[in-house]
């Protein structure tokens, strides 16, 4: 009888604390199970929304650059651009005028970037060619890139 007592005595002195122990370490590992959970859902969420951002942006692209091409068809616009682009190309087939189209590149090489940036912004929307000019940069940045990193090594 008394053993029996001694025993309650010891288990009600360790083992209750043992079991609020290990209720906690238990509550514990759920409530860190549970955040790893949110936060692998959250990370899917903003990784569907980034998808959809891409998906939306790309569409909204091709719908502005298939109407500048439905433009086209009744703008003059295109056509004054391609004159001025294919003139140079004329001019330097014609004896004593590839002078003039030298010194015409050499004055444009010498304009602000800002200004050559807008007349390229402007025969991209005539043209309908933002894809190919997102990729020309995109080409750009890596080239560079990557000599930037043969110029470290």
């Amino acid at each position: 009888m008394m053993w029996n007592w001694i025993g309650q005595l010891a288990n009600n002195l360790v083992g209750d604390p043992l079991k609020q122990w290990q209720t906690r370490k238990t509550m514990k590992l759920e409530q860190a199970f549970e955040l790893d959970k949110l936060v692998h859902e959250t990370n899917i969420a903003k990784a569907n929304a980034v998808l959809e951002m891409a998906r939306k942006g790309q569409q909204q692209s091709y719908d502005l650059d298939k109407i500048a091409m439905q433009n086209m068809q009744t703008s003059w616009k295109d056509e004054l651009v391609l004159v001025l682009f294919l003139t140079p190309i004329v001019l330097a087939f014609i004896p004593g005028m590839d002078a003039y189209v030298h010194k015409g590149f050499d004055a444009i090489e010498k304009m602000p970037a800002w200004y050559t940036s807008i007349v390229i912004g402007m025969v991209v929307v005539i043209y309908g060619m933002r894809g190919m000019l997102k990729s020309y940069f995109q080409k750009t940045n890596n080239l560079q890139r990557q000599f930037d990193d043969k110029k470290e090594g």
